[in-house]
């Protein structure tokens, strides 16, 4: 596979948050090379921005000059220009190599309401823009840029046309995005709504497009990808520091960031639980050919919402298991009503988990002393799902909830055990016991 490589030119964030740092990271999740261009150095962290330094133009332009000579970028994204020699410098060398994918983030005031302009550079930044396949503006950049202030959408679209081909972001305003692009407009919702602000945003999904032009997406495209990527990340943001939190262009996070406490700590345990059940030696034995999912509920669990699951499964490759999927509520529906049917019968018992069935694990399951119940697929009433029916008639055939409720499978069904417990990092402990009896 031949790797491409992407080129930001714009400032250091020295908390890792924002500016190159991020950028870098967006690329590499689009499995792209990121190469760099400073132009600033901050002294920055969560809580804003407490100095900056700006580089002089001779080692800016060395800077493009090896890149732009040698790993020949497919696109290019501008951050952090603070003066005016550096956008004209920058004009100059966009204009000299001809390139055609260009994104241009026009940072003018950080997250935190930093300044990070030294002067008056509007007039040569508009003509930089001039040059570019779209440029992103937050609500108050646009207001800069336009001259309009924006109070709803209809401002947002009335600004972007006056603009031209640029995405309006409304994270600020209404987590709706608009489009302008080729005298079109388009709207792009978030999927969830975040209250607060979160550092790093903006850099994300200006560095998203130009990922989604560089793998070969047109702009419409490209923009709808890096919203749905900008949703993925900014559900999973994390609190590092003593200011904003930070989004999690890394995958550094498993879960879904949830404000709710009891959410927060249901997230919080399955992924503990899933990175222990993950990082044991043995446990791959365990994965059936669908993959395993791991649930557990809040204490007053009434349905499927109220139970947190992995959207995607946990898989194999070759003895390393991956996680697929993000874990959120109501991410597993199947052990999710596992999980409240258990509850129905013992309500100190929220989690479950299922892996493959064998008779080596079935007898691991014996020496370990689990209680252990089963059903058979043939019998289901067919007004029944089989998930609730095969879990209460498992509890009702021994009078108890077990540990562990296995199957035989059916057509086109695998054979699978359920394991159950008082919460996640419960029912991964017994499979990692499981898992460490088993041969190779």
């Amino acid at each position: 596979m031949k790797v491409k490589s992407v080129l930001t030119i714009a400032g250091s964030d020295s908390g890792g948050g924002a500016g190159i740092q991020q950028d870098l990271k967006v690329f590499s999740s689009f499995r792209l090379h990121g190469t760099s261009v400073l132009t600033a150095i901050t002294a920055q962290n969560t809580l804003g921005v407490q100095k900056v330094f700006v580089l002089p133009v001779e080692i800016i332009e060395e800077q493009i000059d090896s890149v732009m000579n040698d790993l020949r970028p497919v696109a290019v994204k501008t951050g952090m220009l603070p003066t005016r020699e550096i956008i004209k410098l920058v004009y100059r060398k966009i204009s000299e190599y001809n390139i055609e994918k260009l994104i241009v983030d026009p940072v003018m005031v950080s997250t935190s309401k930093d300044k990070l302009v030294t002067e008056n550079i509007l007039k040569v930044l508009k003509k930089l823009i001039s040059l570019s396949t779209l440029c992103t503006p937050n609500i108050k950049e646009v207001e800069i840029l336009s001259g309009i202030k924006i109070r709803d959408l209809k401002g947002m679209e009335i600004a972007a046309k006056k603009i031209g081909n640029c995405v309006v972001k409304g994270g600020h305003l209404n987590f709706t995005d608009i489009l302008h692009y080729n005298g079109k407009q388009y709207r792009f919702e978030s999927k969830i709504k975040w209250k607060g602000q979160i550092h790093g945003t903006g850099c994300a999904f200006a560095s998203a497009i130009t990922a989604g032009l560089a793998n070969g997406l047109g702009v419409v495209e490209s923009v709808r990808n890096a919203k749905e990527f900008m949703d993925s990340i900014i559900c999973r943001n994390f609190s590092i520091g003593s200011g904003l939190p930070i989004t999690d262009t890394s995958c550094i996070r498993l879960g879904r960031h949830y404000m709710n406490e009891g959410k927060y700590g249901v997230i919080e345990n399955i992924e503990m639980a899933m990175l222990r059940f993950i990082n044991e030696i043995n446990s791959y034995k365990l994965v059936p050919q669908v993959g395993i999912n791991i649930a557990m509920g809040l204490p007053d669990s009434k349905g499927i919402e109220d139970v947190a699951g992995i959207s995607g499964r946990l898989v194999r490759d070759e003895k390393r298991i991956v996680p697929v999927g993000t874990i959120e509520f109501g991410g597993s529906s199947h052990m999710g009503r596992v999980v409240l049917t258990v509850m129905k019968f013992d309500p100190e018992k929220r989690a479950a988990m299922n892996i493959r069935l064998s008779d080596e694990i079935l007898n691991a399951c014996r020496k370990l002393n689990l209680k252990i119940s089963d059903f058979d697929r043939d019998d289901q009433p067919e007004d029944m799902k089989t998930m609730e029916w095969g879990t209460s008639h498992s509890i009702k055939k021994i009078g108890s909830v077990p540990d562990v409720i296995y199957d035989k499978g059916g057509l086109g069904k695998e054979a699978m055990i359920r394991i159950l417990g008082k919460n996640a990092l419960d029912v991964v402990d017994t499979a990692i016991r499981i898992a460490n009896l088993l041969g190779d």
